[in-house]
């Protein structure tokens, strides 16, 4: 297997660093810099991989060395995260991703600089829920009083509505408590980013961005929200993290052969301007989209629209695209 260079971040520093043995591969390759100017990216030798081809098994070890790398970095440096994958062929391109996208990496260390990540699920302990919602609730306790004189003779129409009353009120208490929290929490952090929960036990799944120095100060707050809710809810709490949730590198290439390809598919050989690669789509895509029934000797629709774009995106970004991805689900 051919070998690649492995980009796991970006930190500011015109001097060369050595993180040690601890990068991916099979034996663990030697991590560190290689810089443009004063900022470098954070890399290793690794075989080059295409990772949504690659066994869950092997995805998930290098995922966790590629935590461990950027978690150790930190130690010393504010580090942008780079996407888990992405590598290049050479450190020539590397230092031409640095170059290229020197400005705006610039500005988004200056903007991380000295912030951490902190990410926080938050579950219910369900019996203490339920348990506060049985003693709060007369109404509860009346029926569960005449369910117990009933015995067996309880209808099972009673015993539906009393479970839908107390998935209600489960409800009511959920949305309640996630407010609370968020509301609390929001108060210690710069940014708040909420991610998907993975269950109904899972009330919360949130990232918070704080200055590195508040990171004290925001463990205390969610002790003290444990205790407002009775301890009703467990709380984790993961970090300090790079900044995964609020500025991830993207990094992506045009393939040189896609690119050639492209050319062909359009029938383009001279200057690649928006102009040329409209209109040559233009003019094909009126014989070759399915709906002009033109025969079979049109050129494929879905062909001719992937290498539209492929032309297209090297019209805006040339073969290198350097991007900062923020997740989108804010909270307000």
């Amino acid at each position: 297997m051919k070998s690649g260079i492995y980009i796991y971040g970006i930190i500011k520093t015109s001097d060369h660093q050595d993180f040690g043995n601890i990068g991916i591969g099979d034996e663990t390759s030697n991590v560190l810099t290689l810089g443009f100017k004063d900022i470098a990216a954070v890399v290793s030798e690794s075989p080059f991989t295409v990772y949504d081809s690659l066994a869950k098994e092997k995805t998930v070890k290098d995922l966790v060395t590629h935590q461990f790398v950027l978690e150790k970095v930190m130690e010393s440096f504010t580090v942008l995260p780079m996407k888990f994958g992405t590598m290049v062929e050479t450190e020539d391109e590397v230092i031409k991703f640095l170059e290229k996208g020197y400005a705006l990496l610039s500005d988004e260390l200056l903007k991380m600089e000295g912030k951490i990540e902190l990410d926080v699920v938050a579950r219910w302990e369900l019996p203490k829920t339920l348990a506060a919602i049985y003693r709060d609730n007369p109404h509860i306790q009346s029926k569960q009083r005449e369910f117990a004189l009933k015995g067996s003779t309880v209808a099972v129409e009673e015993k539906v509505t009393l479970g839908q009353l107390v998935a209600e009120l489960l409800q009511t208490k959920k949305a309640s408590s996630t407010q609370l929290i968020l509301q609390t929490l929001k108060v210690e952090a710069l940014d708040v980013c909420l991610h998907d929960v993975a269950n109904d036990e899972m009330i919360l799944n949130a990232a918070f961005l704080l200055e590195k120095q508040n990171e004290e100060s925001f463990n205390e707050t969610v002790t003290l929200l444990d205790q407002r809710l009775e301890n009703s809810v467990n709380f984790r709490v993961v970090g300090p993290l790079p900044s995964y949730s609020f500025s991830t590198i993207l990094l992506e290439r045009i393939d040189p052969g896609s690119f050639e390809e492209a050319k062909k598919t359009l029938g383009l050989y001279g200057e690649i301007t928006e102009k040329t690669v409209r209109d040559a789509y233009r003019q094909l895509a009126q014989i070759s989209h399915p709906d002009a029934g033109s025969g079979e000797n049109a050129p494929d629709f879905s062909r001719l629209h992937s290498a539209y774009r492929t032309l297209k995106n090297f019209v805006a970004h040339g073969l290198m695209r350097v991007e900062v991805y923020h997740w989108e689900k804010d909270f307000q």
